[in-house]
């Protein structure tokens, strides 16, 4: 009786060391989704026609699988007076950051849509990092613009950041 007690005792202390092993082991961390954007940014370039309003807002995102994306929305309204009176360049750059380093990037010139369409939505999106390193990631760009026929060679417009997830 005695080394049956032992051998019970023995296989139960082992049983319950494997049962702490398997619960000190860590899983891998699993980030929630999140998305933060900026509000809606209105530039206005004084064309030889009807000044060109082009509004934008930049998102940045995170999958629950630590993907990180830029997105960029871009609208704009009293387009289409044609090249002789619209843009030469409105190329949109964008960044996906993390504490001010980009990671991503990407541009869409859309001179050519604004020139021949009074109004319109387009939009792109970097392609996807991924990184288990959480915090300070933003979405930033900018907007390198050239009026037709102004002289003045056309210039650089800076966008607000999102917001840092």
């Amino acid at each position: 009786m005695k080394r049956r007690n032992t051998r019970a005792m023995t296989t139960g202390a082992a049983l319950g060391l494997a049962m702490v092993g398997l619960v000190a082991v860590p899983s891998p961390a699993t980030a929630a989704a999140a998305s933060k954007c900026t509000g809606e940014q209105h530039k206005t370039y004084d064309t030889i026609g009807a000044d060109l309003d082009v509004y934008v807002n930049l998102c940045v995102s995170r999958t629950s699988g630590n993907d990180y994306q830029a997105t960029v929305k871009f609208r704009w309204s009293d387009g289409g007076g044609g090249l002789s009176t619209g843009m030469d360049k409105l190329k949109v750059n964008l960044r996906l950051e993390r504490n001010d380093v980009t990671q991503r990037s990407g541009s869409a010139d859309w001179a050519e849509a604004t020139n021949f369409a009074q109004s319109g939505n387009r939009g792109f999106s970097t392609t996807t990092f991924h990184s288990t390193t959480t915090g300070g990631w933003t979405a930033d760009g900018d907007i390198d613009w050239d009026i037709n026929n102004d002289g003045t060679g056309g210039g650089t417009t800076p966008l607000q950041g999102s917001p840092e997830i």
